[in-house]
C-alpha cells in the first residue's frame, strides 16, 4: 500500500487522528516484499516497524522506531499494530502483532516529542501481559489505556503508567477498541 503517492507505508495497520488533524499510523511490515513489490521507499530505504505522524497534506512530521528494523528496544518495534494519543499528547503504541520474531506483546509510551517513557507487558496470558495487543485507545474520564488483547480474548484496562485496572472478557477476539464520550465501548 502506498499513501499520498510517495510510498510512506508498506503495511499500515492501526491509525488515529489527533486534535490537529494529523494522522498517526503504524507500519506493521517485517517482510522484504509486499504483494511482490519491494518494501522500500523512493530512496531505497526499508519500510515498516515504525509509527508515523503524517500531516493532512501528507508530510511526515515524526517517525518513532527504526524503519525496517524489528526489535523490542525503546526505539524499535516488532510489528506495531495500534497508536493512540492521550489528552496531554503522550503517545501509546500497541506492539507485537502475532507472529512477530521477538515473541513479544507490549505497550510502549512516548512523550509528545517521541521520547521513550516506558513499556509494559510481554507475551503471555497473565493480567498485564498480551497475546497480540491489536489496538488501543487512551481516553475516558480517567484517561485509561484500553487494549484489545486479541488472542487472549479480552480488553485490558490500565492507567497511563501501565498499572493493571481490569480485564473484560465478554468481547470474543477484539481487534479494535474505542470509547465514546459517554464511555460506550
Amino acid at each position: 500500500l502506498r499513501s499520498f503517492g510517495v510510498g510512506l507505508f508498506a503495511h499500515p495497520h492501526g491509525f488515529t487522528v489527533d486534535k490537529d488533524g494529523n494522522i498517526w499510523t503504524t507500519d506493521t511490515n517485517d517482510d522484504e516484499t509486499i504483494l511482490g513489490m519491494p518494501a522500500k521507499d523512493a530512496k531505497g530505504g526499508r519500510l515498516g516497524q515504525v509509527v508515523l505522524k503524517v500531516s493532512p497534506a501528507g508530510n511526515v512530521l515524526m517517525t518513532i522506531g527504526t524503519p525496517g528494523v524489528g526489535g523490542i528496544g525503546p526505539y524499535t518495534f516488532d510489528r506495531p499494530t495500534g497508536v493512540s494519543i492521550a489528552s496531554n499528547g503522550d503517545i501509546f503504541v500497541a506492539d507485537g502483532h502475532a507472529g512477530n520474531k521477538s515473541n513479544s506483546g507490549r505497550i510502549v509510551k512516548y512523550s509528545p516529542d517521541g521520547k521513550f517513557i516506558r513499556a509494559w507487558g510481554r507475551l503471555g496470558p497473565e493480567p498485564g501481559n498480551f497475546r497480540e495487543p491489536h489496538d488501543l485507545y487512551v481516553g475516558g474520564s480517567k484517561g485509561y489505556v484500553y487494549v484489545a488483547d486479541r488472542q487472549n480474548n479480552r480488553v485490558q484496562v490500565f492507567d497511563q503508567d501501565g498499572n493493571f485496572i481490569a480485564a473484560w472478557t465478554q468481547f470474543g477476539q477484539p481487534s479494535s477498541v474505542y470509547l465514546d464520550k459517554r464511555h460506550n465501548i
